[in-house]
């Protein structure tokens, strides 16, 4: 892993990071809470062997004799014998092993000092026990000496440091106990969130789609926008903002696909509902017809439509009545705002839609609307799960596949385009859609353009202050429309001529 890759991974699993982090560290606050205060009392022996002084000779052996003897009597303090007899002179309520693993002894380094270490729940306790242990300890020693050379002790034991008393806590130790327990958190989120991305097979960015659709270009990465789910389609009170720019751009591209073979019929489809198909498809019609490509919207998604909601058209007659031949597409297709967009929605919604999609008849709809518009788009149903965009795939001359950020996986849209593939339809292009401020690569200008820090209350102003309009001959039919499926965005769009995408 390179710095890059870690520094990215930590911007897009943080939170997760810091999540684990503070639950490890409250954790180990609670346990430390929770466990049992305990106290320490410290003693120090001074260990000598009785020689003559004026005979130095002697003197030094006695003092390599007392170093080596330092090593055995640290072992005897935490032995077995010293705690029974420990346990018999005060009458502690405990056993003899749980007092032995309370002790704890160590021998100064070149030096004939002897320290030990008794820890209790109480400080007062400690301090007894370590007074009974500096009071018994020279005594064992001095029978334990006498009984192995049956003379009198050469070794002298004798307390230099008497026990120590202190109501401070050794353990556990709160700053401690947190800060390592923040550490092993923070260690456990980098290594979830790393085992996370490696799991993780959705797709995030625009190398990452076309490479699922075998090279195919990514026309347009279209920002995420909370207003877009009550706001569908652009409006002048997004005149400059980022979502606006994508879908100007998405215009322009549309433009340029496959430009040795022309496609006129295009579908739309995904992977999994609520990837945002139907809501590029209305944007993208209304873009096309601003700058006077003849286009029409045609929804062909007969189970959940969208379109003719989005765009605030009513759905009594339409598709379904012309393939079942009980009305003429002259009587059924509507003109949506003053930018000759043309719309046929579903009709009534029918119980068989993939049969009715691959029909003759969908084949011999297709050729007319072929014949009258420069671009036809078709927003079909999604195809992971339904066949009907393979049915009627076969009509069209390509396919562009919207995908979802952070949602739609590798292997469904993958499963998509191979569907579409083997039906006949070629897969010309993607869209990532709704993707994330952080991620858009660029969704911003850098440049110093102040335009997109315009006045909030101003774009809200001007966003409610337009209204949709259907075309004259249907505006007694229409039903309401909401203010915020609003036709201007294809005022906007105009702003930014292109030519138009055959």
């Amino acid at each position: 892993m390179t710095l890059r890759s870690f520094l990215g991974l930590i911007k897009d699993r943080w939170k997760l990071i810091i999540i684990v982090t503070l639950l490890a560290g409250a954790v180990s606050a609670g346990v430390t809470e929770r466990t049992t205060r305990m106290y320490s009392s410290s003693l120090s022996f001074f260990v000598s062997a009785q020689t003559d002084s004026s005979n130095v000779v002697q003197a030094y052996q006695a003092n390599l004799l007392s170093q080596q003897k330092v090593q055995s009597y640290a072992n005897l303090l935490t032995g077995p014998v010293l705690a029974s007899a420990v346990v018999q002179a005060t009458g502690l309520p405990i056993t003899a092993a749980e007092l032995q693993s309370r002790i704890s002894a160590q021998a100064v380094p070149q030096t004939v000092l002897l320290r030990a270490t008794v820890t209790s729940e109480s400080p007062k306790r400690a301090q007894e026990i370590a007074r009974a242990i500096a009071a018994i300890f020279p005594n064992q020693i001095n029978q334990l000496e006498h009984t192995a050379t049956g003379m009198t002790s050469t070794a002298v034991v004798q307390v230099v440091a008497p026990p120590s008393y202190s109501a401070v806590p050794v353990s556990p130790n709160p700053i401690r106990n947190v800060s390592a327990g923040l550490a092993l958190g923070l260690l456990a989120g980098l290594a979830l969130a790393a085992a996370a991305r490696s799991l993780d097979t959705s797709l995030k960015t625009a190398d990452q789609v076309s490479a699922v659709l075998g090279g195919k270009p990514v026309l347009g990465v279209i920002p995420y926008d909370p207003a877009a789910r009550n706001s569908p389609l652009l409006s002048d009170g997004q005149l400059t903002g980022p979502r606006m720019e994508a879908f100007r751009k998405l215009r322009v591209s549309f433009g340029f696909v496959e430009v040795d073979k022309p496609r006129k019929v295009i579908m739309f489809t995904s992977a999994l509902p609520k990837d945002g198909k139907s809501t590029t498809v209305c944007n993208l019609g209304v873009a096309l017809a601003t700058v006077g490509t003849r286009t029409i919207v045609v929804e062909c998604d007969m189970r959940r439509p969208q379109v003719g909601r989005y765009l605030g058209l009513p759905n009594g007659a339409g598709l379904t009545d012309v393939l079942l031949d009980r009305a003429r597409l002259e009587d059924v297709v509507q003109t949506w705002g003053d930018d000759n967009l043309d719309v046929l929605t579903t009709g009534v919604l029918p119980p068989n839609p993939g049969d009715l999609l691959g029909s003759q008849k969908m084949e011999q709809l297709i050729e007319k609307l072929r014949a009258r518009y420069e671009v036809v788009l078709l927003d079909m149903p999604p195809a992971l799960a339904l066949a009907d965009a393979a049915a009627a795939g076969q009509y069209c001359d390509g396919a562009i596949l919207v995908a979802r950020h952070g949602r739609t996986r590798a292997a469904q849209l993958r499963r998509v385009c191979e569907s579409l593939t083997s039906a006949g339809t070629p897969v010309l292009a993607g869209v990532l859609n709704m993707v994330r401020s952080r991620d858009a690569g660029g969704g911003r200008y850098g440049y110093g353009y102040g335009y997109y820090q315009a006045d909030k209350g101003q774009r809200e102003s001007a966003r409610s202050s337009v209204h949709a309009q259907p075309s004259r001959a249907q505006a007694e039919a229409a039903t309401p429309i909401p203010e915020d499926l609003d036709r201007a965005g294809g005022r906007a769009l105009a702003s930014d001529a292109a030519p138009p995408a055959v």
